[in-house]
């Protein structure tokens, strides 16, 4: 990457000015001339091909001036910096230019003392903005590591000890799983025919290397195929936790539908057996209702593998769903005035990871307290807010713009495209490319 080259492209009617642009020596900024274009039309249609770093344009030009080609730019490629030639000694068409994004206005004839300078400053800002773009990418990797740690803790709570429902909102929030109160639910394992022992021959590092594979591999088999979560546990026993309602609603109809998939799965993992030196044997709980049930479902499947299931101290509900005692009751206004202050906070910070931890701090409330003042509030649960919000923004930007799928999924704050289309498609019933193609479908019939 610190060896390649930046690309710059031309965009103006005159032919000669085309050519004289393309000769200027480039390579001591680092910058190579990756196509020119004589209007922003066909500059547009360029850009869509091949990326450029780089933009320099003229303002006056058939199609599609120089302003207007700014503009769309800086909405479609805003890393793009933007150089505007023009012979026009005019100030407002230098104010229209840095207004859609233009990084310098250069009069013609061109000086090319200040051609360089301009060069020198979208180099310099490009290098900056790399730079602070792999610090975020580290910071993020960071931040991956330690929501894959949460989700795993609270999947493991759920499949192994009682909880109450408020215990599992908050630690769903802060995990971003998605359960639904009154859902049915389901747990299948697969075991290693040595499970609980170690395969024999297994060295720890192989054997971590092991669970690493199991696990990256249920992740595509399972999780983003919408079928719900998985955990794999240190001895490798895998827990499939089913979630999605129309794979649950088939179980209960025909318990060999499902029977079916898992036995693909266990197909998926048969060129691993020579190295786990074990076969791998599968059973499914019993469907319940409610995710604090889902261990029951775990404990019966655990029963048919003839292992001795642990027994779990069963936890008072009441008290657990009140491990805080709060001092006296905040007056009916004061809480919709903290919750509309919550929610103004989602609002302003959608676009990024937020927990509801953050949203607590903020108005200076235990988290656990918040929780159940939004939904005392609005009837709707803190997750469920901050979901809709993010999909109704998403649906905006998709009416919109032309942004990817996936850069949509980042300004809307879920970083990994596959959970966005799976979140968009639980919650507007559609995925993103098809929801964008019947609004598309419906403007061009209405017209």
């Amino acid at each position: 990457m610190a060896n390649e080259k930046l690309k710059l492209m031309i965009v103006d009617d005159e032919y000669e000015i085309r050519q004289g642009l393309r000769s200027f020596d480039y390579s001591a900024f680092g910058i190579e001339v990756s196509d020119d274009c004589e209007n922003g039309l066909f500059a547009l249609k360029a850009l869509e091909l091949a990326p450029a770093d780089i933009l320099v344009t003229d303002i006056r030009m058939p199609l599609m001036d120089g302003l207007e080609l700014a503009e769309k730019v800086a909405a479609r490629y805003p890393h793009i910096k933007i150089i505007v030639l023009s012979g026009y000694d005019d100030f407002e068409y230098a104010k229209k230019c840095m207004k859609h994004g233009a990084l310098d206005y250069l009069l013609k004839p061109l000086d090319f003392e200040e051609y360089e300078k301009a060069l020198a400053e979208a180099a310099r800002l490009i290098d900056r903005e790399k730079d602070v773009q792999e610090r975020a990418a580290v910071l993020e990797r960071k931040a991956k590591l330690s929501a894959h740690h949460l989700r795993r803790k609270f999947l493991r709570d759920l499949l192994q000890r009682a909880m109450t429902d408020e215990a599992i909102e908050l630690e769903s929030a802060f995990s971003e799983v998605m359960l639904e109160e009154n859902g049915e639910y389901a747990v299948c394992l697969l075991r290693l025919d040595s499970y609980p022992d170690r395969p024999r021959g297994v060295g720890d590092k192989e054997w971590n290397l092991i669970l690493f594979t199991l696990d990256n591999l249920m992740q595509d088999l399972w999780d983003e195929q919408g079928m719900g979560y998985h955990e794999v546990d240190d001895k490798g026993q895998i827990s499939l936790i089913l979630t999605n309602p129309d794979e649950v609603a088939e179980l209960k109809r025909s318990p060999e539908h499902l029977r079916a998939r898992m036995e693909r799965i266990v197909l998926g993992l048969k060129r691993f057996r020579g190295l786990l030196k074990s076969h791998m044997s599968y059973v499914m709980g019993p469907t319940v209702a409610g995710p604090g049930r889902i261990r029951l479902s775990n404990r019966e499947a655990g029963a048919l593998f003839h292992a001795p299931s642990a027994r779990e101290e069963e936890e008072q509900a009441a008290s657990e769903a009140r491990e805080e005692t709060i001092g006296g009751e905040l007056e009916r206004e004061n809480g919709h005035r903290l919750i509309e202050e919550a929610k103004r906070f989602v609002e302003e910070n959608y676009d990024r990871t937020i927990t509801l931890d953050d949203v607590a701090r903020h108005v200076h409330l235990n988290a656990s307290y918040l929780s159940f003042l939004f939904k005392e509030m609005t009837g709707q649960k803190y997750i469920d807010y901050l979901i809709l919000y993010r999909i109704e923004k998403a649906k905006s930007l998709l009416k919109q713009t032309n942004y990817k799928i996936h850069e949509i999924g980042e300004r809307v704050g879920y970083e990994n495209p596959r959970y966005f289309t799976l979140v968009f498609k639980k919650y507007a019933k559609q995925s993103p490319v098809e929801y964008r193609n019947a609004f598309y479908q419906a403007e061009s019939g209405g017209r």
